[in-house]
């Protein structure tokens, strides 16, 4: 393992700025394991669970003793077929045992093939605290076969719960785009209305009248029927002042 880890570390293979994202929604998967083994049984098993959707191709291969070459050999034909196959990513599992039954995942041409997949990698290998030098070249490193199918496969649970909310949020800005419009329509009409020529024509009707009225208030006409007279010369002159009056002049008095 140390010394693997050792030269796989100066090929610059294990850096965690190699790690690729996983795929959200991941159609078909690739599965790397013993068959039969009660790892498959419960990878299947969750991800029937979890999302039904996704296609789970199974990829038989021996997981301990001396068959690191088997491994390694299915790991380049499938780097070649993958494409075809439409496989998003694969998952190289194991269930628990020994720390030297987990020896073939410290193999230098596994794992180099293994940071040199074109797609990504997730592994679940033995238990928790098992750590083999695969899992420091993969994408993803998980604890058991289960996590790993469970990590790299979304709960169609939570994906229901995203949908309701995301249809929620589009009933919701439809709503208010309509009502929006609804706004926009109203102020367009009261707009026309305010516009429009009979209310033009009212409007000017009514600047008339009060104009009329304020006429009518300051007429002289007013003042001549509240006793008041309009005294002017023979030219026409109001007279306004008894220094406007000469001797002798004629006047016309209006009453």
């Amino acid at each position: 393992f140390e010394i693997v880890k050792e030269i796989l570390l100066n090929e610059g293979l294990i850096d965690d700025s190699r790690r690729r994202n996983l795929p959200r929604f991941p159609s078909c998967i690739a599965i790397l394991t013993s068959v039969p083994s009660s790892a498959l049984a419960d990878i299947l098993r969750t991800s029937n669970e979890r999302w039904p959707l996704a296609k789970i191709l199974i990829f038989p291969i021996p997981v301990q003793g001396f068959a690191a070459k088997i491994i390694h050999d299915t790991l380049i034909k499938l780097s070649l077929v993958y494409k075809k196959l439409s496989i998003d990513a694969i998952v190289l599992a194991r269930g628990g045992g020994n720390r030297e039954d987990l020896m073939v995942f410290d193999d230098e041409n596994v794992c180099r093939q293994l940071a040199n997949f074109p797609i990504p990698v997730v592994t679940g290998i033995g238990h928790e605290d098992d750590l083999t030098v695969a899992d420091l070249v993969a994408d993803h490193r998980s604890a058991t076969p289960t996590a790993a199918i469970v990590q790299l496969l979304p709960s169609r649970e939570s994906a229901l719960l995203e949908c309701m909310q995301k249809n929620q949020r589009i009933n919701d800005y439809f709503l208010w785009l309509i009502k929006n419009e609804q706004r926009k329509l109203i102020g367009f009409k009261k707009s026309w209305e305010l516009n429009s020529p009979s209310f033009i024509f009212d409007r000017h009707r009514n600047k008339l009248i009060d104009l009329t009225k304020i006429l009518e208030a300051l007429s002289p006409k007013r003042l001549l029927q509240r006793g008041f007279a309009m005294v002017s010369n023979r030219n026409g002159k109001l007279i306004r002042s008894v220094r406007d009056v000469a001797l002798d002049e004629n006047l016309e008095i209006q009453l």
